[in-house]
């Protein structure tokens, strides 16, 4: 079978999954990113030498591992990781030794007049400002990274692979919890909530807005839309309901009014309130877990509304047997799925997860 027929098997195969139907085969989407310098035997700082050197390492590795259907990231920059939560990020190499991993600092960056140039000014005017003055020029490396995206896929694609993650998007709590630090968002959503949200609503149409126009410009299948901090685990119902799923939902429809599919990348625990996802749109959506939220619940909740992607822990990937994965794959696929259901690793698989675990869990597919 040629590449571009592959392509369109393993993209139908996760359609119907999406469309709670019955594939021929369940759809095994695994994410790499670190993963991937192991299998190159390189370092961190080898690894993302540079955004076409990060790629290459990525491509090998996901065809390393058989009959995928997917994949998550194609390309990776940590620059993208400081867009989303306004902080920077320090990069083995650099600030870390050459073979640890990348890190997100938690420090304040953001002030609390930060809420009043949103309001006043706009979301746009305020990053620009930002990016170039607090998070050392960061417009700059995006700019050069960006143009990278499409073709990275577009290699994918060519390759059978579907790509699951043709853009990140998330919301404004996620971006204003990152920039302030979380200690002291958490005290700001207590001590000035009009202000925050006055805030959030703001940003928010200035997100709604880049996320469209990025949407029509790259044309992706499906993206990611995030939620980490924001989990409901967080938060009390009162602040989870007024300054997250209200944004979260408008994101998702806008998602789903272009067309595209909305990957509900969801780190951390969200048991609490899996009832609201009930009101998004009736099998358009694939809801992710990273393991915090427990799988088999949200397929009681939702099994009969969302396609369900998951649940292969880190854990389980570095420190299991490969009889263990197949196991744990195994049981899922047949209690989540075989309707409905994507099989991946929790999150990213990590850095020291063993290779023979991975190809544990792609084998479980083929049963």
């Amino acid at each position: 079978m040629g590449t571009q027929a592959l392509y369109q098997q393993r993209l139908q195969r996760i359609l119907t999954a999406i469309a709670l139907g019955k594939p021929d085969r369940v759809p095994v989407v695994p994410a790499i990113i670190g993963f991937a310098a192991q299998q190159a035997g390189v370092t961190m700082a080898e690894f993302l030498s540079t955004p076409e050197r990060t790629h290459e390492f990525m491509f090998q590795a996901y065809t390393s591992l058989g009959e995928i259907d997917g994949v998550h990231e194609t390309i990776f920059t940590p620059a993208v990781l400081s867009a989303l939560w306004l902080s920077r990020v320090k990069v083995p190499g650099v600030e870390l030794k050459q073979n640890e991993l990348w890190q997100v600092c938690e420090e304040e960056l953001m002030t609390v007049e930060d809420y009043d140039t949103i309001i006043n000014a706009g979301l746009g005017p305020f990053l620009g400002e930002y990016f170039t003055n607090r998070l050392d020029n960061l417009g700059a490396k995006l700019a050069a990274f960006g143009p990278l995206a499409p073709g990275a896929e577009q290699r994918f694609k060519e390759a059978g692979l579907v790509s699951l993650q043709g853009n990140a998007f998330s919301i404004p709590f996620e971006m204003f919890c990152g920039g302030r630090s979380m200690a002291k968002f958490s005290r700001d959503l207590f001590k000035m909530p009009d202000r925050v949200q006055a805030a959030m609503d703001v940003a928010m149409e200035g997100m709604l807005a880049m996320a469209e126009q990025q949407m029509a410009a790259t044309r992706p299948f499906a993206v990611w839309v995030g939620g980490w901090r924001s989990a409901s685990e967080f938060l009390s119902p009162r602040l989870w309901e007024r300054f997250v799923w209200p944004y979260y939902k408008r994101m998702v429809e806008k998602v789903v009014e272009a067309g595209v599919v909305p990957l509900l990348h969801l780190d951390s625990n969200w048991e609490r309130d899996l009832p609201f996802f009930l009101e998004l749109p009736k099998a358009k959506c694939i809801f992710a877990t990273d393991g915090s939220t427990d799988i088999f619940k949200i397929k009681e909740v939702l099994g009969d509304h969302m396609c369900i992607q998951g649940d292969v822990g880190a854990s389980l990937l570095a420190l299991g047997s490969p009889d263990d994965v197949y196991a744990h794959c195994r049981r899922m696929i047949q209690e989540i799925g075989p309707s409905g259901f994507i099989l991946s690793s929790g999150c990213d698989i990590p850095p020291n997860a063993k290779f023979e675990n991975v190809k544990s869990m792609v084998a479980a597919a083929q049963g």
